[in-house]
């Protein structure tokens, strides 16, 4: 689609907003870039993988960023949203698993021909591209301005950039960096 916000995978898109000591993280990400799929679990390894990640998102929210010097920041509270599909239904999961496993093949088919189909991509893009939302609360031990990075790495391997928006009392900057990127609160 190329706009902005758009779904694009191995790409987050992170705000951060200060007010005083008080920091808000917001981001969203393709559920690929956070379990490695986006349809429901097909195993039992799938599901814990799918636990895992969303856990370690949740509690993880304050480790994707190194704070200015002297700043040090806790998570007070996380909220973290998965789409159904890759929640999955373990009631109906292992019913029909031969006719899912060939409704994903279509699905990715579809996606790996996209520039040869896009009208296809367009029509199978709400069932195909799914995110995950972490909102995030954070209390520092002083106002976090200065100089800072990004530490996806850890945490969010998968991705390889990152849209950042970081608004503070002074203003507002915004682009797309590296997952490692440095930047000024």
């Amino acid at each position: 689609m190329g706009t902005v916000g758009a779904h694009e995978h191995g790409i987050a898109r992170l705000g951060l907003a200060v007010d005083g000591t008080r920091l808000t993280v917001d981001l969203e990400l393709p559920a690929e870039s956070v379990f490695g799929f986006e349809r429901a679990p097909r195993s039992a390894e799938e599901r814990a993988t799918v636990a895992a990640a969303l856990e370690r998102l949740q509690t993880g929210g304050a480790r994707l960023i190194a704070f200015p010097d002297g700043a040090i920041c806790t998570l007070d509270s996380a909220e973290v949203e998965a789409p159904e599909v890759v929640l999955g239904d373990d009631a109906g999961e292992d019913q029909q698993p031969e006719e899912d496993e060939a409704h994903v093949h279509e699905e990715d088919e579809a996606h790996v021909h996209e520039e040869d189909e896009g009208t296809q991509h367009e029509e199978d893009e709400g069932t195909q591209h799914e995110d995950v939302h972490l909102l995030a609360s954070l209390t520092c031990s002083r106002e976090p301005l200065g100089p800072a990075s990004l530490r996806f790495a850890d945490l969010l391997p998968d991705v390889v950039q990152v849209d950042l928006t970081v608004f503070t009392a002074a203003g507002e900057a915004a682009g797309r960096v590296a997952p490692d990127a440095s930047f000024r609160f």
